[in-house]
């Protein structure tokens, strides 16, 4: 059975526990998985797991385009002391929250992360956040909008539907 990802309002404990000072995007999506996270954390890397061939592809895409404008063609921001998820690095981690993110000099970026126990499994709720630097982020969040809408709605749905725990080296 597939779990349906919804649209939600942005989370106000999101916007809480992004840091940004100022927010220009925020959205919200929310999945009921059938399985039972430990913590936010092991639900955020099933959610960065493994991406799609798609998604990979999107982000080369993404990298060449960016690189002549001097964005950065990898992105792999630095450790700030708790850990990486994939390439981001952890923000925070509360264990039912984690926040991952970097901060470009064109725009801020957060992703985070909650768990809430449900009735079978639990309930995951992504947010996306963003601050806008100057005016060649505000062009970048307009460009990449509607392929970060389809990849956060699609690796939410797959890490919801993983059936394979994330193994304990990834974290």
């Amino acid at each position: 059975m597939t779990n349906k990802v919804l649209l939600i309002p942005t989370p106000t404990a999101a916007i809480r526990a992004s840091g940004l000072t100022h927010i220009d995007f925020a959205d919200g999506y929310s999945c009921q998985a059938d399985r039972t996270y430990v913590d936010a954390e092991q639900a955020a890397r099933a959610v960065f797991a493994d991406p799609p061939y798609m998604v990979r592809c999107l982000m080369a895409l993404r990298n060449g385009i960016v690189a002549p404008f001097g964005l950065r063609a990898s992105i792999d921001f630095s450790d700030r002391g708790l850990g990486k998820i994939d390439v981001f690095p952890i923000i925070s981690n509360t264990g039912a929250e984690v926040v991952v993110g970097g901060d470009d000099k064109h725009l801020d970026f957060r992703t985070w992360i909650s768990i809430q126990p449900g009735l079978k499994g639990s309930e995951v709720t992504i947010s996306t956040l963003v601050k806008i630097n100057n005016p060649l982020g505000r062009v970048y969040l307009f460009v990449i909008m509607p392929f970060h809408r389809l990849l956060s709605r699609s690796l939410l749905q797959l890490a919801v539907n993983r059936r394979d725990n994330v193994s304990p080296e990834a974290r």
